[in-house]
Order: structure tokens, then sequence, then C-alpha cells
């Protein structure tokens, strides 16, 4: 949980306005929406406004259009301001809008929905939402309960017990896919097999045993059967049915081993970004979400109470109910463009310090950028700028990426030159893939081929990247 120090630092009440704003701002593009609408189902004051919706979804899909639009753009010479132009819409390299959507449902519209289903009080269910929104594409939860606690301290000034969360957790990891929710490939191992075994027989009690290890769990996926069988006192044959059956469930959840929802994983990117001639341009994808207004007829009747000399106390019930419910309106919209600003903010600021990156999607070119560096270049707090980059996508004209991918670490070339994180996984990349499968490369053969590239690291440094990059040691990479 939070530090003591922290929690009494942010003992301050922060105002409604900014508690709704900072939720808002956490939330992926499409989540944005199911809010936008449950907002509209319970205040009567607020309407959409479909000539707002079809102009922004003409700025982004329309390049035949003869209407001009607001976009950011940098230009190579001029990287020191940002600039707001007005252009035509008639690039060749726009990144179409409409290219990007499928009728289907998507992978995260199928948890919330079975989330939906449960029996959850307001908070259960907030939290159930900020879990959902924090699970990878490969169906793992990325963030720890401690930290979606302290999401919800933080939003709310109210403390929320970890167990609580932990509960909410273990609901979700109840759902379909099997494994979805799980923090690491043991859970999810452990929450299918669970799943599937309704009545154990002598095989799955001993995978089970294996998965609920951790010594066993590590020899196995070290391949150390003989090591096994001495230690866990089976013989070859049991043991042989009990890995089968771990290997035939998915590593990866969300991505279904038949053809389900959940092979294709629909990501709606809330940034479209592409090369202008040159030119990067960008802009925030707004053909998903509804645009909002308030409504011309409660405001004429909120006039005609306040107008009214002689109010009634019917009458006065509507004035104020109206006016609350304007006032509710007027705060959300006003959050809404507040998120706006905020993440084309932080956006143009990451493009500006990734410009040549983003120029031609060359991983080389990607320099080391934290948090801190966008902070100090938008004014805008660290926490505000994390908000941005968890669960948002860019779209560019050489991939989509999470936002939070632009980040890496600083290292340091054998000629004093400062390269991304990046860059080496990169190489390790390049390496394994180029090396002879009869005899992969060790950890400390790609020490020595790093520093011969002018890249000094440490042989702990090279076995974290190629964790991260679910790359296994050589001598599972090992073929005959």
């Amino acid at each position: 949980m939070i530090s003591n120090s922290l929690t009494t630092k942010m003992q301050t009440k922060f105002a409604p306005s900014q508690i709704q704003f900072m939720k808002l701002l956490q939330l992926p593009l499409q989540s944005l929406d199911q809010r936008i609408k449950e907002e509209l189902e319970k205040n009567p004051v607020l309407e959409e406004d479909y000539q707002k919706q079809t102009e922004d979804i003409q700025k982004l899909g329309d390049d035949d259009s003869e209407d001009y639009h607001l976009s950011m753009y940098f230009q190579d010479d001029d990287l020191a301001d940002y600039k707001r132009a007005v252009r035509r819409n008639s690039s060749e390299h726009r990144v179409e809008a409409g290219n990007i959507f499928s009728s289907g449902s998507t992978f995260y519209e199928e948890l919330l929905s079975q989330l939906s289903m449960l029996d959850l009080t307001a908070q259960e269910q907030e939290i159930g939402e900020d879990i959902v929104g924090n699970i990878d594409g490969n169906g793992y939860l990325t963030r720890s309960v401690e930290a979606i606690a302290d999401d919800y301290f933080f939003a709310h000034n109210e403390e929320v017990p970890v167990k609580t969360v932990s509960n909410v957790l273990k609901k979700i990891q109840s759902f379909d896919p099997a494994g979805v929710g799980a923090r690491d490939l043991k859970e999810s191992l452990l929450i299918q097999l669970r799943k599937i075994t309704k009545s154990p027989d002598k095989d799955h009690n001993l995978a089970l045993k294996i998965l609920e290890n951790n010594t066993y769990f590590e020899m196995f996926k070290n391949k150390q059967y003989q090591n096994m069988m001495l230690k866990m006192k089976v013989n070859r044959d049991d043991l042989d049915r009990a890995v089968n059956i771990i290997k035939s469930l998915n590593p990866k959840p969300a991505v279904s081993n038949n053809n389900t929802v959940f092979e294709n994983i629909y990501i709606t990117p809330d940034f479209l970004i592409w090369n202008n001639n040159g030119r990067i341009e960008y802009q925030l994808n707004k053909s998903y979400t509804h645009s909002l207004r308030i409504s011309n007829y409660y405001s004429e009747m909120l006039e005609k109470y306040r107008s009214t000399k002689k109010k009634t106390d019917s009458d006065r019930q509507a004035f104020n109910f109206i006016k609350e419910k304007m006032d509710s309106a007027n705060e959300f919209i006003t959050a809404l463009d507040k998120r706006d600003d905020t993440l084309s903010n932080v956006m143009s600021a990451i493009i500006k310090f990734q410009y040549s990156y983003f120029l031609e999607g060359d991983i080389d070119k990607r320099k080391p950028m934290r948090l801190v560096d966008i902070s100090d270049m938008t004014g805008c707090d660290v926490s505000t700028v994390s908000r941005v980059a968890s669960n948002k996508y860019a779209q560019t004209h050489f991939g989509t990426f999470l936002l939070k991918d632009f980040f890496s670490n600083a290292l340091e070339d054998s000629g004093g030159n400062i390269v991304s994180s990046d860059t080496v996984k990169s190489l390790i990349i390049e390496l394994i893939n180029g090396e002879d499968k009869k005899k992969p490369l060790t950890d400390d053969k790609i020490v020595v081929l790093l520093k011969e590239k002018g890249y000094d690291l440490a042989r702990r440094t090279v076995a974290k990247y190629r964790d991260i990059l679910n790359i296994p040691v050589a001598r599972l990479r090992k073929s005959l």
C-alpha cells in the first residue's frame, strides 16, 4: 500500500471535478466510450451532439473532404516549437480510422460483460473495471493489487483494503477464458488446471503438485525431468502424463487455441500518428466516442423556472433537480475536454522527444525517455503522465503500440553515448534469431557479442532483458 508519509500528504480532499478528471484520464478509448454511455443514461440533461460527432469522424477518415481540420504537426527544421496548423485533409499518409474497428466483441468487452453479471457493490464494480483495464493482450494482470488499491485511494480519498481488491480479482480469475487475470504464468496455469479438473485423477493431481510447488515448477520449466522423478519419487510414465497435461494448457489465456472471440484482440488506438512527407502529424481518435452537449430543452426549462416569480414547492424542487443535473453535466463535459487537452499535450511532447523514431519507425532511433522527461516538458505531474501512458495505444504508419512502449531506460555504450535499452533488446533478438539452433547462444556468449558491438552489459542484465522478451535460456532453444 501507499507509504504512511504519502498517505498523510494525500489527506487533502480533492475537488469532485479533479477526481472525475483523473478517473477519465486513466481510461482507454473503449472504456471511455462505455463511461460516457453510463453518464448519458443517468443524466437526462446530457445528450449526444451528433453533428460534432460526425465532424470528428470526417476529420479522421474522409480524405476527399473539402473541410479543413486542426492537427498538431512538427517540422524537421522547427522542432523547438509546438505548432497548430490548419491544413487540407489530403495526405496520402493519413491513418484511416475506419480501418481499425471490428464489429465483433473485443476481449475487454467480453470481460466487462462477465463482470456485469456479478453481484458487486459500486466500489467492487469500479475496482473490477480497473483490474480489467490493466489486463494485457495475453490475459495477464500488469499491476499489483496493492497498486490498484492505491489508485482507488488516489481517485476517491478513500482507502480500500487490499483484501477487497484481491477478492474481486479472484472473481475475475474465474472468467472465461480460463487463466485470465493471473499475475504470472504459474498462477495462470494453476487457474486453468483447477477449472478443468472437477474430479482430479492421479495424473491431474500430479500436475497440480508440480504447479503448486515452486521448486517442482522451476524444474518443469527447465525440463529437469530426471531430477523431478527423484525429488517427487514418481516414475517416468506418470511424470510424462502430468507434464503433458500442463503442456496442454494455454500460456497466453487471452489468445485462444480454438476459433473463439479471444483469438483476435481488437485494439482501438487513442492516437493516430502519421508521416506526411517528412512531417509527423497526429490526432486524437475521436471516431469511437460520443460527443456531448447540454440539452436545449432542459436549459430552456431551467430558465423558465428561474424566471418564475411565484414558485411553488414543486417548481423549486424541479429547479433544483435540473440545476444539479446541469452542473453535473457541465463538470463531466469539462473533464472530458480537459482529458483531451492533457492527452494531446503529452502526446505532442512524446512526438517531439522521439521525433526521429516516429519519422522512420527505426527502434535504434528511439531515445531513452522517462516519465519525468515528459512531465518536465508538459508541466504535468509524473502521475498524470503515467495515467496517460497506461493502457493507451497509438497507431502509427509502422505499427500500433502502447504508449508505455515509447518509454525506456538509458544505457551507455563503450563510446560514452547514451542509448535506449530497447536498442540492446533489439540486438539480443537479432543475435538469437541468427544463432545456430544446435548450439544456441548462452547469456555469457551474448554478453561477449554485445561487448564487440560496443555494449558492455553484465550477464544478469542480458538475462533480465531475455526474460522480458520471453526468450528461453539456451538449453531450451536447442534443437537436434
